[in-house]
C-alpha cells in the first residue's frame, strides 16, 4: 500500500531511507513481517531527494507490497502526483490554517520594560486601532511598571488614568504623550 501525505506528520517506522539501498528497499517491500501483519513505514523528503528518481521507480514494488510505505513531503509537483497516483497511491494534502491576526497587549508591556520609546508608542497605538480599550492598557501598562518595581514609572501612570478622569485629556492622548516623554 501506497500513501502520500503532504503538510503533516504521518504515524509509523520512521525509515532511514539514506541508508539503505534501492534492492534493501525493494526487498523491504517484499518481505512480509517476521510475525505476521504489516508494517508502516514513514519515508520523509525521498521524493525530492537526490535520489528521487530511484523512489519514483520503486512506486508500483512499493504498491503492491503488503506494507504501508508513506512519503511525507512539504510540497507535491504534479510531475510526481501524477506518478503516484498511476501507482495508486492515495494522497492526503492538508491546507495550512490560515491564523487570523489578533493584537497582543504583552508587547507593549515589554516595550515599557524596555524602555523603548518607539515600540512602545507605535504598540499603543496598533492597541488602539485592534479596538483595545485605554483603560485596559494602562492598567497592564501599571501591572509592568510594578513588575519592574519602578516606583516613579507606576504612580506616573496613575496619575494619567486618574488625570483622565478628572476631565485633564483622554487617556489615550495622554498614554501618546507618556510613551513619547519616556
Amino acid at each position: 500500500m501506497l500513501k502520500v501525505s503532504v503538510g503533516k506528520n504521518a504515524q509509523g517506522e520512521e525509515l532511514k531511507w539514506q541508508e539503505l539501498s534501492g534492492e534493501e528497499l525493494v526487498a523491504m517491500a517484499a518481505t512480509e513481517a517476521l510475525f505476521g501483519g504489516d508494517q508502516t513505514f514513514v519515508l520523509e523528503g525521498a521524493l525530492y531527494s537526490e535520489r528521487g528518481e530511484e523512489f519514483l521507480d520503486l512506486l508500483e514494488v512499493f504498491a503492491e507490497s503488503p506494507h504501508t510505505f508513506i512519503f511525507v513531503e512539504q510540497k507535491l509537483l504534479k510531475a510526481e502526483a501524477d506518478a503516484l497516483k498511476k501507482a495508486g497511491a492515495t494522497i492526503e494534502i492538508e491546507k495550512a490554517v490560515k491564523k487570523d491576526y489578533v493584537f497582543d497587549n504583552f508587547g507593549v508591556a515589554g516595550a515599557l520594560g524596555r524602555k523603548d520609546k518607539k515600540s512602545l508608542w507605535l504598540g499603543l497605538t496598533a492597541s488602539f486601532r485592534a479596538g483595545e480599550k485605554a483603560e485596559a492598557v494602562a492598567g497592564l501598562l501599571c501591572w509592568k511598571a510594578r513588575a519592574m518595581k519602578d516606583v516613579k514609572l507606576s504612580r506616573e501612570l496613575v496619575k494619567l488614568y486618574h488625570d483622565s478622569h478628572r476631565g485633564v485629556g483622554d487617556l489615550e492622548l495622554l498614554l501618546e504623550r507618556f510613551a513619547l516623554k519616556l
